[in-house]
């Protein structure tokens, strides 16, 4: 499978190309790169409840567990690669402890001037932890804190081209109903198809639309900060309060989605 290669431009090149880039080490530096580790996150409020996703919510059944924060950084620091995965995902880290947020004040620097670009998600699992092949409504640019994770990534079209659609919910992403690998395997559209290894100081940036999955080789720290203009952010926001008044209202017949748990 071909490999993305390290970005030969600036970030804000890609961006306007809306093409993905890798950039090998360009937040090495950022404190929280420096300090962030289980530990530290678990001893900032050890008691407090946090919800985990069980398995690969994606591309399989919802479900989600409870647990408290010390608990489960105690787990990823010590604890039994084989046992089962939990995600911590979508994690309003900073919102929670904002006194962190001058860990990794430089992400500021890679968004473009006028972008929208709310606090980003943390992402915090095992080895082993998938997130199913999806593309985001909002482009991403992706850091990783700790740890060494894999993407896979195509482009826009790849997945509608092969009606591999999933009829699944998520109110910010469009589903793969197959793995990346998959289709490629049955449409002949392997060159579409690239990977790329990130470790921690990492830099990633995936444009909205284009697919992508991700595997954690080892327990990782992952930030999510996504962006766009204001006025495609604020479209985007309207078509998504729309969709999901109505994925509420249907929710007694069942409808499969990433928000609420997979019954039976």
């Amino acid at each position: 499978m071909p490999q993305l290669r390290p970005a030969t431009a600036p970030l804000s090149e890609y961006i306007a190309k809306r093409e993905p880039a890798l950039f090998p080490g360009l937040a090495a530096s950022w404190p929280a790169v420096q300090r962030w580790d289980f530990d530290f996150l678990g001893r900032l409020r050890p008691e407090m409840s946090i919800e985990l996703v069980r398995g690969d919510r994606e591309s399989g059944a919802t479900h989600f567990t409870e647990s408290t924060l010390g608990t489960y950084m105690e787990f990823l620091a010590h604890g039994d690669p084989g046992e089962e995965s939990l995600y911590l995902k979508e994690f309003n880290l900073l919102r929670r402890f904002p006194q962190l947020e001058a860990d990794i004040s430089p992400r500021k620097a890679l968004f473009p001037r006028r972008a929208f670009s709310p606090p980003p998600g943390v992402w915090v699992g095992p080895a082993g932890a998938r997130t199913g092949a999806h593309y985001d409504l909002l482009g991403n640019i992706a850091i990783v804190i700790r740890g060494n994770k894999r993407f896979r990534i195509a482009p826009p079209g790849f997945v509608e081209g092969a009606d591999a659609l999933s009829a699944k919910y998520d109110p910010w992403a469009r589903l793969s109903a197959l793995p990346l690998a998959e289709i490629a395997a049955s449409t002949d559209s392997e060159k579409s198809l690239c990977e790329v290894e990130l470790a921690a100081g990492d830099v990633l940036y995936v444009p909205d639309r284009w697919w992508h999955e991700v595997y954690n080789h080892s327990a990782s720290i992952l930030l999510s900060g996504f962006f766009g203009t204001y006025k495609h952010v604020a479209f985007r926001a309207s078509q998504v309060a729309a969709r999901h008044v109505l994925h509420l209202v249907h929710l007694d017949r069942g409808t499969p989605c990433t928000c609420h748990e997979t019954s039976g």
